[in-house]
């Protein structure tokens, strides 16, 4: 049998004492006084992937990694590779005349460790389309190198973030197909500072799905109504999570859930989302609704983005 070393008894001993001693009032006449000892504050988490989902990729943004993303709506080793512009109204630097912001290279960048997307207001003679705008704004996406099938398995899509305010601006953090048609589109994050229509009220943030055909499309939306007034997004990190499985579509913030949309009963099992859909997020701005209070420049700026899978 081991024998416990005398000095180690000795140590245990004036320990002990010392506690007692410490928990002894310095009048010396309470006996009733208790060591109280606490536990460290409990921190508050910085993920919130479900249990049982591993971290498959992430981008903390160092720097521009252009393995996960090309600027614009194009594929930046093949430029017909591209998101589908409005052949009337769009074009290379524009998605459709619903925005009004000239989409540049430059107005999306990293800067210690975060990705900015931004708008600013300044005079563009555009090239494609052939206009003049107003404003420039930042578009990154991940076609043809950042693509998952939620449906085929199970996903969780986590990233920090700040919205800009302001009733013109119009960001996104969004899904398309990889193959490259129109719809499937989920909208996992889409900001409107004024929802189309200066007189809907309050800013909202969008949760939705559309499918269907483009010329039959359908649309299963829900919004966070004053959303900033209730998350201070412009001026507070917030951690947004998106889960899709063969199921469900969860979106979280925070941890806490916001929303869900279920299989066979919000969109109907034929119609549920089930292919490679690939990452679009951008800053925007409203071509139907005024500057008001809207300052410029204003930005979309991720601290981080993963993704996790089970």
């Amino acid at each position: 049998m081991n024998k416990v070393p005398q000095w180690s008894l000795i140590i245990s001993v004036l320990l002990a004492s010392l506690l007692l001693g410490c928990g002894s009032s310095s009048g010396g006449g309470n006996e009733s006084d208790e060591i109280v000892i606490q536990a460290p504050a409990e921190q508050s988490p910085t993920h919130f992937a479900p249990a049982g989902y591993q971290l498959a990729w992430q981008d903390e943004f160092d720097n521009f990694n252009v393995d996960n993303w090309s600027k614009g709506l194009t594929y930046d080793q093949d430029p017909s590779i591209a998101m589908i512009w409005n052949q009337q109204n769009g074009g290379l630097h524009l998605l459709n005349d619903k925005y009004a912001g000239y989409i540049l290279d430059e107005n999306a960048y990293t800067q210690q460790g975060q990705l900015f997307l931004a708008n600013k207001k300044e005079p563009i003679v555009g090239s494609d389309p052939k206009r003049n705008f107003d404003y420039s704004t930042g578009w990154i996406n991940s076609l043809r190198k950042k693509y998952f099938n939620g449906t085929n398995k199970n996903i969780y899509l986590e990233i920090k973030a700040k919205f800009p305010t302001g009733p013109k601006v119009w960001p996104a953090i969004w899904l398309i197909a990889e193959r490259r048609a129109w719809p499937p589109e989920i909208d996992v994050w889409e900001y409107f500072g004024t929802f189309f229509n200066a007189n809907w009220g309050t800013d909202q943030m969008y949760m939705r799905y559309i499918y269907g055909h483009w010329s039959d499309t359908q649309d299963h939306s829900v919004a966070l109504e004053n959303f900033q007034n209730n998350y201070d997004a412009d001026n507070s990190w917030h951690i947004y999570g998106f889960q899709w499985t063969a199921l469900t579509m969860t979106w979280s913030i925070d941890g806490i859930e916001v929303h869900k949309k279920t299989k066979g009963v919000d969109i109907a099992n034929e119609d549920w989302p089930d292919e490679d859909m690939a990452l679009v997020i951008n800053n925007g701005l409203m071509s139907a609704v005024e500057e008001g209070y809207t300052a410029f420049p204003n930005y979309l700026v991720l601290d981080y983005i993963s993704l996790y899978e089970q």
